[in-house]
């Protein structure tokens, strides 16, 4: 089998495996259907683009979802330069792919980058290790991150259970 023909049904092994995680990534930082398929149809062409990068097909999820994360951001940036979030279309995104099960519904109310995280960590089941190499942290800072994360989602749910 030709090198180049091996690699790319390796690829889309991976993109089998890890598309759903890749959207559930994206949904979670960018809190629309429309941007999150965007962002991973983005981070999928990039991926194909760079495969060479890859150093080890042991370490294509973390690596998948870096770009995938790094589509993301993009995406966020473009966002600050036009027009400001319409809440109304928030409120009907959230409600697209998640089961709702109260947390998650909560999560969603957490900073991008927080409900990126958790969704990461409780969501993908990724492990701390996995979650530093897609974003380029040490392990701690992960963990630290995590916990803060927690405890905004800890501050959230006791206001909303404050409510009238």
């Amino acid at each position: 089998m030709e090198a180049r023909q091996w690699q790319d049904e390796r690829f889309v092994e991976a993109l089998k495996l890890h598309r759903s995680a890749m959207y559930r990534v994206a949904h979670a930082m960018l809190r629309s259907q429309t941007d999150a398929e965007d962002a991973v149809s983005t981070a999928t062409v990039n991926a194909y683009q760079h495969i060479s990068r890859l150093r080890s097909w042991d370490a294509v999820r973390p690596w998948l979802m870096r770009i995938t994360v790094n589509a993301c951001n993009t995406t966020l940036r473009k966002r600050k330069r036009e027009i400001p979030y319409d809440t109304q279309s928030y409120l009907e995104s959230t409600q697209v792919y998640r089961d709702e099960t109260p947390i998650w519904m909560y999560i969603e109310m957490l900073p991008p980058a927080y409900a990126s995280l958790m969704q990461m960590r409780y969501g993908e089941g990724m492990s701390l290790d996995e979650i530093g190499q897609s974003l380029s942290l040490s392990k701690g800072t992960v963990s630290s991150k995590l916990t803060r994360g927690k405890q905004k989602l800890r501050q959230i749910m006791e206001k909303e259970a404050d409510l009238p």
